[in-house]
């Protein structure tokens, strides 16, 4: 059960106002038909399934239909979806690529942030105050369609200057990948690859979809949005927590090697070294997880299907033990994401735009809710800084 917090109240000249624990830890904002943490706290609901139902049994295109649409799509809406998306992945605007082509090297998130501000000057120069879902539905699946491009173009581009164009004939997920990897994958690789999508799609009003929905609520157009929040996810104790996770697995491997000891039986030692130090030991813990991330029984499934899959599955579980019995905290998605992509060849840098290649189905599913329901977020502060200090003159300040 989440802990209960007693309201407090400040009486100030406005009236009684409402004072939130910092960070609006376990504060309720608003309500969503979208997804949610169950009153257990031990699973995260979409649209009324499981996360780990929908995670090993949903393709892409039923996960990102059930999450704007509120239902599993029946065979005709699946095939319509489907290739209503897939068309969307072939228009490119052609000044698009240009503009990629001149960002400078450097972390693919800041691509994706330009490339979403440029989409909203292609597609959203002006944007209306209403609109019809259907309306909003079809630039959320603008974006969907072309977020694996964007982030593929932006490792690519300025590395080794190919320009991996999406291929409509191959499914959303594995199209994905093979973008990336600069080849086509198996299909194990690819369901592993699109299952983690799927898990990550979306998670309740998290940092970034807040995000997102504070810039709906002002009613700008989704492309600035979403760009917001993929600003919000950039961060380490947000998305880039996948990142953080797999360097420090890697970190312990060269110091196992080294030592001429497996990492399965060296990564106690490591963690309880870096506790000592007061390292953070990022891939655990979680605002609302207080007890299992039921989406790492999913991600764990594909793990040990991939190279060295024993391995990292004793690694994972033998630094899970030491984490609940050091620090009482159980792993996180990140942790088993880190590792699964990095089986499959993927670049380290491109774990967190991959996290947005599946949560840009809900950011933008939070954006429709938000802007066909509206009202400005916009929390009062309580300053307590100084007060009735005076203007002087420049020669006379100290």
């Amino acid at each position: 059960m989440s802990k209960q917090v007693e309201c407090q109240y400040d009486e100030g000249p406005l009236g009684r106002r409402i004072v939130v624990p910092k960070g609006l830890d376990n504060v309720i904002v608003d309500t969503t038909n979208i997804s949610g943490v169950d009153p257990t706290g031990k699973a995260t609901i979409y649209r009324g399934y499981t996360i780990d139902d929908i995670g090993a049994n949903a393709d892409f295109y039923e996960a990102a239909f059930l999450i704007h649409y509120g239902h599993l799509p029946n065979k005709k809406e699946y095939d319509e979806y489907r290739k209503k998306l897939d068309s969307y992945r072939a228009e490119i605007p052609e000044k698009l690529i240009d503009a990629l082509k001149v960002v400078p090297n450097t972390h693919p998130m800041y691509y994706a942030q330009y490339a979403y501000n440029l989409l909203g000057q292609f597609y959203a120069p002006e944007w209306p105050q209403k609109a019809s879902f259907e309306f909003l539905e079809e630039h959320a699946m603008r974006l969907i369609a072309l977020t694996p491009f964007i982030f593929a173009a932006a490792w690519h581009l300025p590395r080794d200057g190919e320009l991996y164009r999406p291929d409509p004939s191959l499914p959303h997920a594995k199209d994905a990948l093979r973008m990336i990897l600069g080849r086509t994958p198996s299909d194990l690789e690819a369901r592993a690859f699109e299952a983690t999508l799927v898990l990550y799609m979306d998670h309740g009003f998290n940092a970034s979809t807040f995000t997102v929905r504070v810039a709906a609520s002002t009613l700008t157009d989704i492309y600035s949005a979403v760009a917001a929040g993929v600003a919000s996810l950039k961060g380490p104790l947000h998305g880039g927590a996948n990142e953080q996770a797999m360097k420090m697995f890697l970190e312990a491997q060269a110091q196992a090697q080294a030592k001429g000891i497996p990492l399965e039986d060296y990564i106690e030692q490591y963690i309880k070294d870096r506790l000592a130090r007061k390292e953070l030991i990022m891939g655990f813990g979680h605002r609302v997880y207080k007890i299992h991330d039921p989406r790492t029984d999913v991600a764990k499934k594909f793990v040990a299907q991939l190279p060295n899959g024993d391995m990292w599955v004793k690694v994972l579980a033998k630094s899970e033990e030491v984490m609940k019995r050091e620090k009482n905290l159980p792993a996180n998605i990140d942790l088993y994401t880190g590792v699964l992509y990095y089986q499959l060849g993927i670049p380290i840098p491109m774990y967190t735009p991959i996290f947005a290649m599946g949560r840009i189905v809900g950011w933008t599913a939070h954006y429709i809710e938000q802007f066909m329901n509206n009202k400005l977020i916009r929390p009062d502060e309580k300053y307590v800084g100084p007060t009735d200090l005076k203007y002087a003159p420049i020669g006379e300040r100290k």
